[in-house]
């Protein structure tokens, strides 16, 4: 029990104390959200089981993640989602892979894996592959898996029309159109038959065909016609580089020209490899030649003249030297047994100059001492004219004194 004497002060709580509250009401925690009602939101009723059955065992990976959309080959675009099972035909494609283009894709894997082994072949002598097969192993596996592919002998089976159709559709389409084509020319040869049960006749003789658009065909026409675009631009890039010198070169003649003007002048151009043209211009081209030749033969006779000259003058010279070839060993002889007595000269040479230079301030050393001789000289014979001056004057005050 609380202590009586707090009862009374102010600011104390003097309400019981709870420790645990009681259940919201049903009313309260069960609130019902209104759905979304829009034209615009597009509902889809999606079936969770072939969903999953459709996303099941597939993979994304966000490391190599490329949206640039450029024109290649390969798709640049989006995610990469690896796959599990590769097939001719397109994602989404109800029918299943017959077994001609199964077999064409799988030729076709093979040529491209023994590609990619021998660069691998040529490129690493010692190192092994990623998966720690040598290449010249991997050659041999590939081979063997060639031959049994051979082996199916998928040709007799279907016929070779059926492999080439499989191998590349678009270009048997004429073929079979001609071969249709020809096949109609001689059933309208033929006399007419009564049409059989379950069969139509065309009318007046024509053959109707239906021709299907695909625009997945025409894209794929569209971006390899943009690859090889791209291909060229590079090519003509790696072949003209940085140079201005070039690129000044391929644009003077449209720089300071309108288009039209560019457009005629390359016409004209076009216009000089006519037959007569030509036939003219190698004409010219040959007279020419001709006047090159006689201008080359002519500069070579000067050429010749003055090498004649240079070479004479040479002759003459080295003539010259021969007799003084003669003597100069002599001369080397002479000089080798000199060389002692031009030592000599030349120490006897620097003692004289040592000579000169102590003689010389001998000579000034002497000058010094006669001049200072004079003064002597002169201070002796003052001192001694005042010395007798003094005595004189001594001797007169001597003379005084006696008197």
């Amino acid at each position: 029990m609380a202590d009586p004497k707090y009862a009374n002060l102010p600011g104390i709580d003097t309400q019981p104390d709870v420790y645990e509250t009681n259940d919201l009401a049903e009313d309260d925690q069960q609130r019902e959200l209104a759905e979304l009602s829009s034209e615009s939101v597009e509902k889809l009723s999606i079936n969770t089981k072939e969903a999953f059955n459709k996303f099941q065992d597939k993979m994304l990976l966000s490391g190599q993640v490329d949206f640039s959309d450029r024109i290649s080959q390969a798709r640049r675009t989006g995610y990469v989602a690896p796959k599990k099972e590769y097939e001719i035909l397109e994602d989404g494609y109800q029918d299943k892979e017959t077994p001609v283009q199964r077999f064409q894709r799988l030729q076709h894997e093979i040529r491209d894996l023994g590609q990619e082994v021998d660069k691998l072949q040529k490129t690493a002598k010692e190192e092994s592959s990623g998966v720690g097969v040598s290449p010249a192993t991997l050659m041999q596996d590939i081979s063997v898996l060639q031959q049994q592919l051979y082996g199916l002998h998928l040709e007799k089976i279907l016929g070779n029309e059926s492999v080439i159709e499989a191998a590349d559709p678009q270009g048997s389409l004429p073929k079979k159109l001609f071969n249709q084509l020809d096949a109609f020319k001689k059933e309208a040869g033929q006399p007419s038959t009564p049409p059989k049960k379950g069969t139509q006749e065309t009318k007046d003789g024509h053959v109707t065909y239906e021709l299907y658009y695909r625009p997945e065909q025409n894209k794929f026409t569209q971006v390899s016609k943009g690859a090889e675009l791209e291909q060229r631009l590079n090519g003509l890039e790696a072949m003209l580089g940085q140079d201005p010198q070039k690129l000044a070169s391929l644009t003077a003649d449209s720089s300071s020209k309108s288009l039209m003007e560019s457009v005629s002048q390359l016409q004209a151009r076009v216009a000089i490899l006519d037959v007569g043209q030509v036939d003219h211009i190698e004409a010219r081209i040959q007279g020419l030649l001709q006047r090159l030749d006689q201008v080359s033969e002519k500069k070579s006779a000067v050429e010749d003249a003055g090498k004649d000259s240079k070479i004479s003058a040479l002759y003459e010279m080295v003539q010259k030297w021969d007799s003084i070839a003669d003597t100069l060993p002599k001369v080397v002889d002479r000089l080798q047994a000199l060389k002692d007595l031009h030592e000599q000269a030349l120490q006897f040479s620097q003692a004289l100059s040592q000579l000169d230079i102590a003689q010389q301030q001998l000579t000034s050393s002497m000058g010094s001492q006669d001049t200072l001789l004079k003064q002597l000289k002169e201070s002796f014979a003052a001192n001694l004219a005042s010395i007798q001056a003094n005595c004189e004057s001594l001797e007169s005050r001597m003379k005084g004194v006696k008197k």
